[in-house]
């Protein structure tokens, strides 16, 4: 049986290797074993590697390297994290091998590109020894707390996609960093990963000559903690300014637009949530719209999300309010473009 293998695809990619598929008869290594043992990662294995074609045939000539630089170094890792760590039995490290297969496809499958250029992830793994007593056996890596981190990155070399380049890192930098002193040089810490077992994954919503939508996540499980932690903001980037938007950049200031997207998502919360409610949840709900990390844009409209332990507990997590924009088009700026 032969089968099509992102990793000799990767390997021929690399130079290590001129076939673009592997006969499973002679498969040697744990990673290729798995993949031809096991119906799942097989067909994961499949779509991958129709993900990788896809993105590097979308790549310009010139940042083609790239992006076979940023799947080598996926692959690096993948190995780093499922099979040298010597995961046992055969099952969990298809179920790692999986889980990493099927997160680096909807990577893949996500990178923007279009009439903006291509855009390549960027990944790292950082890891911190437990202090005494903090060890868990529901620890990744036991003995250790441990943080992956994946974040896009522009190849267009103009000043302000490298400005957003660099601000984008920072923004998924700092919320890597969480409660830890924040030393945003541009150096990731491993101390951050220290006590817990995180992701932070930036993604990439909207991209126009004026604005770039990024939603930046955190999850995952504090050892010795009840229950998991979520966190996440919405980073907007406006190109030319190359700067954080603001909201004086989307609303006249003589209108009272924060009242009256107050009275639209109370409206909504009341209809929707109210049970689930502080019953102070009224006098937060002005912080809550007045920051635009809470805000995603898009061609519909304004959406205001709600962080956890802002107008609700965590066991009653309210809806996003979405308010259209032909409802906030007197509230507009006129310098503002709506979002396509």
């Amino acid at each position: 049986m032969f089968r099509g293998c992102v990793v000799t695809l990767l390997m021929a990619a690399a130079g290590l290797a001129q076939a673009a598929s592997f006969d499973c008869t002679k498969a040697k290594t744990l990673q290729e074993k798995a993949i031809c043992t096991n119906p799942k990662l097989s067909a994961a294995d499949d779509e991958l590697a129709a993900a990788y074609r896809t993105a590097l045939a979308a790549a310009t000539p010139e940042k083609k390297e790239a992006v076979r630089n940023e799947q080598r170094a996926w692959l690096h890792a993948t190995a780093d994290h499922c099979v040298n760590s010597g995961l046992t039995p055969s099952t969990a490290l298809a179920e790692c091998l999986l889980d990493s297969y099927q997160a680096r496809i909807q990577q893949l499958s996500n990178l923007p590109s279009a009439s903006h250029g291509a855009f390549v992830s960027r990944s790292i793994k950082l890891s911190w020894p437990d202090a005494p007593g903090e060890s868990s056996e529901l620890e990744e890596t036991p003995g250790f707390g441990t943080l992956h981190a994946t974040w896009l990155q522009s190849t267009i070399d103009t000043a302000e996609w490298q400005a957003w380049n660099r601000a984008v890192e920072a923004a998924t930098q700092n919320l890597a960093a969480g409660g830890h002193e924040k030393k945003l040089s541009g150096e990731w810490l491993n101390e951050w990963a220290a006590g817990s077992d995180f992701e932070v994954n930036a993604s990439v919503d909207l991209v126009s000559q004026e604005l770039v939508t990024t939603s930046i996540g955190l999850e995952g499980m504090g050892h010795g903690a009840a229950h998991p932690s979520e966190e996440g903001i919405e980073f907007n980037w406006l190109l030319k300014q190359e700067r954080e938007l603001r909201p004086e950049d989307v609303f006249r200031q003589d209108t009272d637009w924060e009242k009256k997207i107050e009275a639209y998502c109370s409206k909504q919360l009341e209809q929707d949530d109210k049970e689930g409610l502080y019953d102070n949840w009224e006098s937060a709900l002005q912080k809550v719209v007045l920051n635009s990390q809470n805000w995603e844009l898009d061609g519909k409209g304004l959406t205001i999300d709600f962080p956890e332990y802002t107008v609700s507990p965590r066991v009653y997590p309210v809806s996003p309010v979405m308010i259209p924009w032909t409802a906030l088009k007197p509230l507009l700026q006129p310098s503002f473009t709506i979002p396509k």
